[in-house]
């Protein structure tokens, strides 16, 4: 099947956020390892994982236990430092009714949700892996210095990162997924049956279907183009969204191209800044 390009969109570049960090003198490495039980393991399973710098892979398995494997290392300039990381940063791990809750907790927390890591003199990394039974959603966060990673997952999912990228293999769920200084590539091994969005703002997004794949696609990119291995049809515009501003009504389109891919059905949307974004047949 032919290829097609089928939005073209072009605007002024927007530089990726920097997403390095200084260099420190000393460092201190362990490994966390550790095996967590379900409550109810026939039940619905959720994993959660709240990092900060680092990466996580998470891994389906056909096994009803969920196993850990978090590589910590703790930088700082000076011995006093290191000790004050090694204080302060915790990794909370709790199981609580089919939910496994994993958290890096330490001061740089505030209050709103947000992270403040300007006062801090030291930098903690925790790289996760993790193995879960294939039939579990995932909810999982990370910042700085780490590519999120999941293979052979069956639940659903919310995925989200900043700076790095985001990889999906063997997925038969439905989600969203966000980052900002990275590219998105999932390969879904069954199509999904709810809706799904994958946003970016530096970085392409490729997302594989298989062939028999039915759906409506909202598709927007301002520095790439946009492409298909599947046939489409295309939506009319959805209404813009309509504010008063001085007694009057404006209207703001949302500028996304809508497609249907054979019959349609659930909605996709995939958004991009600056990048290219392909519906992929995955037999191609």
């Amino acid at each position: 099947m032919k290829r097609m390009l089928l939005v073209l969109l072009l605007a002024s570049l927007i530089p990726a956020l920097s997403a390095g960090h200084e260099k420190f003198r000393l460092e201190k490495n362990d490994t966390i390892q550790q095996e967590f039980r379900f409550s109810v393991p026939e039940k619905e399973k959720t994993v959660k994982i709240d990092n900060v710098f680092g990466s996580i892979t998470v891994s389906g398995t056909a096994k009803a236990t969920a196993r850990l494997e978090a590589k910590k290392s703790l930088r700082a300039d000076s011995q006093e430092d290191l000790t004050r990381a090694e204080n302060e940063v915790k990794l909370n791990m709790a199981e609580k009714e089919n939910l496994l809750d994993i958290y890096v907790d330490g001061p740089f927390r505030c209050r709103n949700g947000s992270i403040n890591w300007s006062e801090r003199d030291y930098i903690v990394v925790y790289d996760f892996k993790l193995e879960v039974p294939e039939q579990t959603s995932l909810i999982l966060k990370t910042i700085n210095q780490g590519d999120i990673v999941v293979r052979n997952i069956k639940g659903d999912f919310t995925i989200r990162n900043v700076n790095g990228h985001i990889e999906m293999e063997g997925m038969a769920g439905s989600g969203s997924c966000k980052t900002v200084n990275g590219h998105i590539w999932t390969e879904f091994r069954k199509n999904p049956a709810d809706a799904c969005s994958f946003s970016t703002i530096n970085g392409d997004l490729d997302i594989y279907f298989l062939p028999a794949l039915a759906a409506d696609f909202q598709l927007k990119t301002m520095n790439g183009k946009i492409f298909s291995d599947f046939p489409v049809s295309y939506l009319p515009a959805k209404p813009g969204e309509a504010k008063r501003e001085k007694g009057r009504y404006v209207y703001r389109s949302h500028r996304f191209q809508g497609v249907r891919v054979g019959r349609g059905g659930p909605e996709i949307t995939m958004e991009t800044l600056n990048g290219d974004i392909m519906i992929a047949d995955d037999k191609k």
